[in-house]
């Protein structure tokens, strides 16, 4: 049995909220509702197990300075593409592009940041679980 489980109440790109069932769950002091990366696509209403997963440290210092580093890169690819279609100066074309990558990136880190490196630890949905089907053969049509 899965260490926590639950039912997903929305996904969001990757990430998907659960509601916790405490009575079906092993841990002790979860709260009513669980943000979790969701690698297995759980949609909305299933039911699903999750745990808490370490990762490493390293890893994710690297994504959060390297995708600002990564974001400049790419500010500057777009920058000058873009002066180069329509054919205008490209230094506030690159800058403008560096600053819009920037703001895109640093805002991915910090949620990254938020939810994951600052507890070391990582809810993860990793399988989603079979229902029990209930049929009600009380009406009979």
């Amino acid at each position: 049995m899965a260490e926590i489980r639950g039912i997903v109440v929305k996904k969001q790109g990757e990430r998907a909220e659960i509601k916790v069932d405490k009575a079906e769950s092993e841990m002790t002091g979860l709260p009513k509702y669980l943000d979790c990366w969701n690698p297995v696509g759980a949609k909305a209403g299933d039911v699903v197990g999750a745990e808490y997963r370490d990762f490493d440290n390293t890893k994710a210092k690297m994504i959060i300075y390297g995708l600002p580093v990564t974001g400049v890169l790419a500010g500057v690819a777009f920058g000058n593409s873009l002066a180069t279609f329509f054919h205008m100066d490209k230094m506030p074309f690159i800058i403008g592009g560096i600053i819009l990558w920037l703001i895109v990136t640093i805002s991915y880190a910090r949620i990254f940041k938020r939810d994951a490196v600052r507890e070391g630890k990582q809810p993860v949905i990793f399988e989603i679980q079979a229902q029990e089907m209930v049929i009600d053969m009380s009406k009979k049509e």
